[in-house]
């Protein structure tokens, strides 16, 4: 299986909550996907983007990448920044690897469409095909956009 960083944009709240909880029910029941970390983020109508769910906790997993927090910074601007470097601060992954992973293209494509409102869920995954993530994201009225991670 791939790992992948996969980026789900929604236009509300609640379709974000509805997608990631048919994430979890797509996990459990399809062992070609496979969540290692994530978290859902809102951005609000002033832009400031912050963690949804739990305060302390990520969504999934234990530890939230680098990868992740860092794209978190880059797409909530100066508000966003803080956030993103304290909940990647933990891994040891270099600013040159994070740059490669998170380019401009990526992040601008990703930017266009977390407008003011929407909501994302961010995460670091493993699928063998992207067909039926694909198909729950569309269910719920968002866009998918993936970024390899690794060999």
């Amino acid at each position: 299986m791939t790992q992948q960083l996969i980026v789900a944009v929604f236009s509300n709240v609640t379709d974000a909550e509805k997608a990631a909880a048919d994430f979890r029910t797509l996990e459990g029941e399809d062992a070609n996907f496979k969540i290692d970390s994530g978290v859902m983020v809102q951005k609000d109508l002033a832009g400031k983007v912050s963690l949804l769910g739990t305060k302390t906790q990520p969504f999934w997993g234990v530890v939230i990448g680098a990868i992740t927090g860092g794209l978190i910074g880059m797409l909530g601007g100066p508000s966003g920044a803080l956030l993103g470097f304290t909940i990647g601060a933990s891994t040891g992954l270099a600013g040159v690897a994070l740059v490669d992973i998170l380019d401009h293209e990526f992040v601008d494509s990703v930017s266009g469409d977390f407008a003011p409102g929407s909501s994302a869920i961010i995460l670091e995954a493993r699928e063998a095909t992207p067909e039926a993530l694909d198909k729950v994201v569309a269910a719920h009225h968002g866009i998918v956009y993936r970024k390899p991670l690794g060999a």
